[in-house]
Order: C-alpha cells, then sequence, then structure tokens
C-alpha cells in the first residue's frame, strides 16, 4: 500500500452525524467546542436534534454552546471579531490542549476556527467536517489558518495541521450554485499541477458536474483526495486568487477567484514554456464548462491588462 502524504485521517462517511462512530472515536474521552456554518445548519433537516442525539449517543462532552456563524470572507475581514467570538468561548468554557475544535463549513469557517484552535492555550486540536466543493478538496487540507485585512488576503497565518478531515459530500447540497461551480476550480488546479493525464477525466464530467450532478460530486472529490494522499497539495493559483478578492473589495467570491487564479497561473508557465498551449486550453475549456468561469466575465476591471481578452 502507498505511503500517504498525508499526515492524518482522512474519513469518508455518508452522515457524519448517523449511525457511526467514526466522529466519536476520534474525539474519545475529550470535549470538543463547535463551530458551525450558519447556512449549513439552516439547510440542513434537522442537523442540531442529530448533532445532539449522536453526543448523547457515544457520550461526548460539548465545550460550551456551539458557534453558530455565517460563512463568506467577511468572517475573516472583520477586524477579528469573529476570531475573538470562537475564542472567547473557548476560553470560557476551558478548553484544554487536549480537546478539539471542531469545526463544520466552508473554508473561511475552517480558517476562522483554525486560527482560533492554533493558539487558544498554546494550540488544541483541530476536526475539519468541510462542507463546500472546493473545501473538501482544498481548504480541508491546509496546514495553516488565516485572516484577512480589508485589503489583504490571509495577512494573518498560523500553522496548524488537522487531527482529522471527515468529509461527509451531502452537506455540499446546501450550497449555492455559484459556490458548487466554482468548487470544480480546486479540482483542476490540483490536476494540472500534480497529474496533467486527471485533466481530460475532468473534461469528461464537467458538464454534469456544473448540473449539479451528485454522483459526479463524488467523484471529482474522491480523485482529489486520492490525488492528495499520493502527490501532496499544491500553491498553484493562490496567489493570483489572494490579489484578485481584495481588489474587487471581496465581491469576487473565492470560488471564482482560484479558479480565475488557475488561469492565470498556468497562463504565465505557458509564456516561459514551461508547460505546452493544451494545458491552458484543457483548463479553461473545464472550467468555463461548469461555470466556474463566471466570475472573471464580471471582474474584468481587476485581471491583468494582457489577460483582458483571454475570457
Amino acid at each position: 500500500m502507498q505511503k500517504s502524504s498525508l499526515k492524518y485521517p482522512v474519513e469518508f462517511v455518508d452522515d457524519v452525524f448517523g449511525d457511526n462512530s467514526v466522529l466519536a472515536d476520534i474525539i474519545g474521552d475529550s470535549r470538543v467546542l463547535i463551530v458551525a456554518d450558519m447556512n449549513v445548519v439552516q439547510r440542513t433537516q434537522s442537523l442540531g436534534t442529530r448533532i445532539g442525539a449522536y453526543l448523547k449517543a457515544h457520550r461526548i462532552s460539548l465545550a460550551g454552546q456551539p458557534v453558530v456563524m455565517t460563512g463568506g470572507e467577511r468572517i475573516k475581514a472583520d477586524g477579528f471579531q469573529s476570531a475573538l467570538r470562537v475564542a472567547s468561548a473557548a476560553v470560557s468554557s476551558g478548553l484544554g490542549s487536549s480537546d478539539f475544535v471542531l469545526a463544520l463549513g466552508g473554508g473561511t469557517l475552517l480558517d476562522v476556527a483554525g486560527w482560533v484552535a492554533a493558539q487558544v492555550r498554546g494550540g488544541v486540536r483541530l476536526i475539519r467536517v468541510p462542507t463546500t466543493p472546493a473545501s473538501m478538496m482544498g481548504a480541508a487540507f491546509a496546514e495553516y489558518a488565516s485572516l484577512d485585512t480589508p485589503s489583504v488576503k490571509d495577512a494573518f497565518r498560523l500553522s496548524i495541521s488537522p487531527s482529522a478531515v471527515i468529509i461527509n459530500e451531502r452537506f455540499a447540497e446546501t450550497v449555492l450554485d455559484g459556490v458548487w461551480r466554482a468548487g470544480l476550480g480546486e479540482a483542476v488546479r490540483l490536476a494540472v499541477d500534480k497529474d496533467v493525464k486527471m485533466l481530460s477525466t475532468l473534461s469528461a464530467l464537467a458538464e454534469r458536474y456544473g448540473k449539479r450532478d451528485f454522483d459526479t460530486l463524488e467523484k471529482v472529490v474522491e480523485m482529489s483526495v486520492n490525488l492528495r494522499r499520493k502527490k501532496g497539495g499544491t500553491e498553484l493559483g493562490l496567489s493570483s486568487a489572494a490579489e484578485l478578492e481584495p481588489k474587487s473589495a471581496w465581491k469576487l467570491p473565492h470560488g471564482y477567484a482560484v479558479a480565475i487564479g488557475v488561469l492565470i497561473d498556468v497562463y504565465y508557465d505557458v509564456k516561459a514554456g514551461k508547460r505546452p498551449q493544451e494545458e491552458l486550453d484543457e483548463c479553461k475549456k473545464i472550467l468555463d464548462t461548469c461555470g466556474a468561469l463566471d466570475g472573471a466575465r464580471h471582474s474584468k476591471h481587476i485581471l491583468p491588462p494582457e489577460l483582458s481578452d483571454f475570457w
């Protein structure tokens, strides 16, 4: 069996708060502070009731009341207010280094919860339960957590790796269409940097993915996670995306920014002779077909001038 490049378990479950002990086995006798995305809580039927029943059935102790907050980049750029809310809950509950923060949400919530977990009591353990397609393929595996200033993406970054990542793909059904479509950008950037042959598979799946076919989502997420296990992650496209978001006054969603960022980086690699033109064309075709480039059509004013006709 090939050794995984990931140093923590990644579990796929049909219902993380259902008839299984995956989460309970990770937490054990420790306590847990739950930080959850309001959108997921509101759009997932009886989620609060199911979480309560799961905790009771497995005798898991909560460290205070769950913290429920809205997602989106604004919680990373609100002058530390969201992070302080989570930190206050963690400190007041006496969360210790052997306890857990369980982050249930998209990439921005994983960042805020992880940023707090990295420093409260010198660091507590973190379980990431990503709920958006992009976070299932990208943010859940980050080795850091970060917050923004009003003009700088990820300005405050702390190192932290999760103790575990639990992927319950059904949570993706709670996201808006744009968040779903843009999520394919994470698979594309990983493929073009780590296994370019995977692009042809993504090309064949792109149309169905864009139509929110759940089976296709499962295939894409599992392919991406398996590729991470074999060859690790990539920073391709992230720096370019991080420059675009504040330029748009945070109106360009992160998922769309990543899709554009991938094409920007691949474009410059092609110009430098590091990649063939065919790779750029294939990436653009995939992202265009699934709808992940919808944000580009509204963001031409913030793109590099040499790319103004590319979209």
